[in-house]
């Protein structure tokens, strides 16, 4: 067990080691003026100067100022979409939406079910269950 961790202890440390490369010789003989020139570059070409991402603010901008101009639902307003969406969304087949109404189609739903026979309702003898068992067991054997 000792001999597995320092394996893998020695491995993660040659795993940094590598991924730890010295600058390239190039980065090596620029100057510090140059290398500030091409880290100007790479830093205005991602600060959002370009015409693209001005062009998203500008758009967002817009955006915001038209939603400030919408008005607010006030409390009723809301009370009422709540309740509409609540009707169309408790029971869909239930056009009144209320209580009573989805009650009575729960009787009703729970009147047809009684009235289907049960499914496999031959198999709560244990001579039905051995014979199920041994006909499964030769349909999976072929």
């Amino acid at each position: 067990m000792n001999k597995l961790l320092v394996a893998l202890i020695a491995g993660a440390c040659a795993t940094i080691a590598t991924a730890q490369t010295a600058a390239p010789a190039a980065d090596a003989k620029m100057t510090a003026k140059e290398r500030a020139a091409a880290t100007s570059a790479v830093t205005q070409g991602a600060s959002g100067s370009s015409a693209s991402t001005q062009k998203t603010a500008a758009e967002q901008a817009a955006n915001v100022k038209a939603s400030k101009g919408t008005a607010k639902m006030t409390k009723d307003e809301k009370n009422a979409a709540i309740k509409a969406t609540n009707k169309a969304m408790v029971n869909p087949d239930n056009p009144s939406g209320s209580v009573a109404g989805t009650a009575a189609m729960q009787k009703s739903n729970v009147a047809e079910s009684k009235g289907t026979p049960k499914a496999n309702a031959d198999l709560k003898s244990k001579d039905a269950q051995k014979a199920l068992e041994k006909d499964l067991q030769q349909k999976s054997s072929k």
